[in-house]
């Protein structure tokens, strides 16, 4: 008898969160107009989205989808802290590129100027939580959020700002976008990008203190932000991109159903742990995917099998090359 649909759910859910290594502390926050602590949201964090079980391993089929589509990967990076009110001076001026650029601000307003910039970094300094010229606490916290080349800007910029409203409300921050036709940098990036600067104590006094699972779940909410106007991302981990071992999909015959089982050949190679484990647990999702009833399930194993397998061959050509580079 083949497995019911909840059972592969239950498999889904089960494997698709350790290869993803999401959690309801990693997931984006729901759309409130309450202050939240950072880090407070746990069981909460899903907004009722994903606390269903059905709902949890549809969430990991989008995003092996996504990833078989080659969608493109969001970047978050967290930046060098500013510390003291010299520090933020200094990124400030920077991300507004000394006031050429428009820097934008919690409250939808637009700085722009020597003289704004100015005003605002006073503001800054005295406003809420004051803060000292010099200082050995990090008193911002400075967020590159990129998406890859030929990504529409204006989309970039609209997903920042609902994403920072989302994550950081009751904290003062400041974004600014970056594109290679509107930065005045000799060198500019190809990469539309924002700048996201936030203040780290929030006006009720609490301070961020961002962790592991809190970058993640930005990255997510970018993402998410992005979807919602229209432009495909994800957010896999490098760590998923290359793999040394090989799948194929054998079709196996017997007297009650014909199925699609997974086979894998294993290669005889030394693998980092942590990258070992990864591939363990792709080996479980696309198992638990080719003996699904639903079509879709099993086209999603097949898909995986000739995604993995071309980013297996990629790696070994881009390996070969950098070898012939070397000599």
């Amino acid at each position: 008898m083949s497995p019911t649909i909840s059972h592969i759910d239950e498999r889904l859910d089960e494997w698709g969160s350790r290869l993803f290594n999401v959690s309801t502390e990693t997931l984006p926050r729901p759309r409130s107009s309450k202050r939240v602590r950072l880090g407070s949201l746990k069981s909460s964090s899903t907004g009722g989205r994903l606390n269903t079980l059905q709902a949890r391993a549809n969430n990991v089929r989008q995003k092996l989808q996504a990833m078989v589509r080659r969608a493109p990967q969001v970047a978050v990076k967290l930046v060098r802290a500013p510390k003291g009110i010299k520090g933020i001076s200094n990124n400030l001026t920077y991300i507004s590129r000394d006031g050429q650029l428009e820097i934008e601000d919690q409250d939808g307003q637009v700085i722009l100027g020597k003289e704004a910039v100015a005003d605002l970094k006073a503001e800054w300094r005295d406003g809420g939580m004051p803060i000292a010229v010099d200082s050995t606490m990090r008193d911002a916290f400075h967020l590159v959020l990129s998406m890859p080349i030929r990504t529409d800007p204006l989309s970039v910029q609209r997903a920042a700002r609902d994403f920072a409203t989302r994550e950081f409300l009751g904290f003062q921050y400041a974004m600014v976008l970056h594109t290679f036709e509107t930065d005045p940098d000799p060198n500019p990036s190809p990469h539309p990008h924002v700048h996201l600067t936030v203040k780290a104590a929030g006006l009720d006094g609490i301070r961020l203190n961002p962790r592991k699972a809190d970058l993640q779940r930005w990255r997510e909410g970018f993402a998410e932000a992005l979807r919602e106007h229209g432009i495909e991302a994800t957010t896999t981990s490098r760590i998923h991109h290359t793999t040394h071992e090989r799948w194929r999909v054998q079709h196996l015959r017997d007297r009650i159903t014909k199925a699609k089982v997974l086979d894998r050949q294993q290669r005889q190679t030394h693998l980092p742990r942590k990258q070992r484990e990864v591939m363990h647990h792709y080996e479980h999702v696309m198992k638990t995917l080719a003996r699904s009833d639903r079509g879709e399930d099993r086209q999603l194993a097949m898909d995986l099998v000739r995604y993995l397998g071309g980013r297996r061959r990629t790696s070994e050509v881009q390996r070969d090359r950098g070898k012939d580079r070397e000599r």
